[in-house]
């Protein structure tokens, strides 16, 4: 049986070492059993339930980086009566230590019932509304002219308050690209955005009683619509453009409330990614919401040919999707923009060669296939390599874990999630860059569009990707790239052996594959086709 004073430690957000220093300060001495976010979450809350139950020990802990903004904090406090500890410990980084009892449950109650029933209040609303909603959308078609606004830009995410990796290239991306064609444009967020250069006005989440994060969600849709209508005052812009999200319809409501064009960036099916790889509740909910969101759209951009095709199969017009793949800023992600500098602080030599990759460590970018490959290289390797993966994710802990040896000897480097405009000296300090994504699980084609890889390009280093999709599409083997195997270890340790021992052939692919970003992947290409399609045009 497990000891009482053992402590289990779930870091739902924040720092995991942060966490765990804090723990040791409260707790000295106690044994820290920490909770895999991964296995929590892809268990489903039947699996949840179970793995809570089979706690027996003084207490549960649960961090966030912040207490003020940790979601379904309601719900983690009754997870008393279902847990075996004798506490329930809530903690964030600021040093909150807040210890719960079973006595504290007659004061929660009040709020907890209030809560229930506001949120069964409201999903039976969205439930009776979104059927409705889908079958009486109207698109509003575009115009030419506007009346001095092009773009409302949309992010009605209050939740997302790390955003970093591809999505926040993405919206810089193409804030950016709408700036450098000229575009006028208004952005409305419901977190703040890390875009230097841009007036964001956030809109945040009024506080209501719920239990659910998804509730909330849906509850803040209805909100983040009205604040952005009153905002506009009597501005009426060419286009209001949202990028898809979970349990959202925002920018659906915003559009038919003022008769405006709406593009919906999407970038793949929630309701497809919580069947596979991120499980949720009320996925009924989550179906009717991205139902809504289509047939509302003017406009549906998509990084792929596979999304595109799987949008025709669910009924949405060809006509009315736009094929638009990632792009890239060449003038931001450069060749000898920090490097060097990068280098010698991290105490990398010039003589050894560095393997990078950045990005979200999770399934479908390779991340227990490339773990195996640092194994395979680094056991009883006469290379020089040292690896630097940088970015977090739900199995970043993990890999961590799995490979702290090698981190110990120096071999292997997480530094985590760095800032935006840090991540092109990272990518800079490396001699080869790594994309091993791997194939769907359910056998389809590759859908997405890594932006890492137009940033890899545009870097002028020498690229190691899989071959597949869209990937291959745009790196084209021996020219731009070295392609491998999706899935196959043994030609990913090749591909990188292969340019650790021919820096000739490092130079070459790297000055072909930044070429050819300059030429074909710019975000202000990728946004002038947008702009084209939906009839704008700068001096309208």
């Amino acid at each position: 049986m497990t000891a009482p004073e053992t402590l289990y430690l779930h870091v739902w957000t924040g720092d995991a070492q942060q966490a765990r220093d804090l723990v040791q300060k409260h707790r000295p001495g106690a044994t820290i059993v920490e909770l895999s976010h991964r296995h929590l979450r892809a268990g489903g809350w039947r699996g949840q339930l179970r793995s809570l139950r089979a706690l027996r020990g003084q207490a549960l802990i649960v961090f966030f980086k912040s207490l003020n903004e940790a979601p379904q904090l309601q719900l983690v406090l009754w997870s008393g009566l279902i847990h075996r500890c004798r506490e329930t410990i809530v903690a964030d980084s600021s040093g909150v230590f807040r210890a719960y009892h079973r006595a504290d449950w007659l004061w929660l109650l009040p709020r907890t019932v209030a809560s229930a029933l506001a949120d069964v209040a409201l999903l039976l609303f969205f439930l009776l509304l979104l059927p409705v909603w889908k079958r009486m959308a109207r698109p509003v078609q575009f115009k030419r002219g506007s009346s001095g606004l092009a773009v409302a830009y949309l992010f009605p995410y209050p939740l997302a308050r790390d955003i970093a990796g591809g999505s926040i290239s993405h919206i810089r991306g193409v804030l950016g690209g709408i700036a450098a064609n000229a575009a006028t444009c208004k952005i409305f967020s419901g977190a703040p955005l890390p875009i230097p250069g841009f007036l964001v006005q956030e809109i945040p989440s009024p506080r209501r009683l719920f239990l659910f994060w998804e509730t909330m969600m849906l509850s803040y849709s209805i909100h983040f619509a009205r604040s952005v209508r009153r905002m506009l005052g009597g501005l009426r812009p060419g286009m209001v453009y949202q990028r898809h999200g979970r349990f959202t319809i925002a920018g659906a409501l915003l559009a038919q409330w003022m008769r405006l064009p709406f593009v919906l960036e999407y970038n793949g099916s929630e309701l497809w990614m919580a069947q596979y790889w991120d499980p949720t509740r009320f996925c009924a909910w989550l179906r009717l919401c991205e139902e809504a969101m289509l047939a509302s759209a003017t406009m549906i951009v998509v990084v792929s040919e596979p999304m595109r095709n799987e949008l025709v199969e669910r009924g949405v017009a060809v006509e009315k999707i736009l094929v638009n793949p990632n792009a890239v800023d060449p003038d931001h992600f450069h060749p000898g923009c920090g490097g060097k500098k990068l280098r010698e602080f991290l105490g990398i030599s010039a003589q050894e060669i560095v393997i990078g990759f950045v990005g979200t460590f999770a399934y479908w970018h390779g991340i227990p296939l490339l773990e195996k490959a640092i194994r395979e290289l680094l056991k009883d390797s006469e290379l020089p390599l040292r690896f630097l993966l940088v970015g977090s994710g739900i199995l970043h802990q993990e890999m961590r874990e799995s490979l702290q040896n090698f981190e110990k000897e120096g071999k292997v480097l997480f530094p985590g999630m760095v800032p935006h405009d840090q991540v092109r000296a990272y990518l800079d300090a490396a001699e080869i860059l790594v994309s091993p994504h791997v194939p769907m699980p359910d056998g389809r084609p590759f859908f997405g569009s890594p932006t890492k890889l137009f940033e890899y390009m545009a870097m002028g280093k020498a690229i190691v990707a899989s071959n597949m999709d869209q990937l291959a599409q745009v790196l084209r083997h021996q020219h731009t790239a070295l392609l491998v195997e999706p899935g196959n270890v043994a030609e990913l340790v090749s591909a990188i052996r292969l340019l650790a021992q021919d820096p000739a052939l490092r130079c070459r692919l790297g000055c072909q594959a930044r070429e050819t970003a300059i030429m074909r992947h710019t975000w202000r290409q990728n946004v002038a086709k947008l702009l084209g399609d939906a009839q704008w045009s700068a001096a309208a």
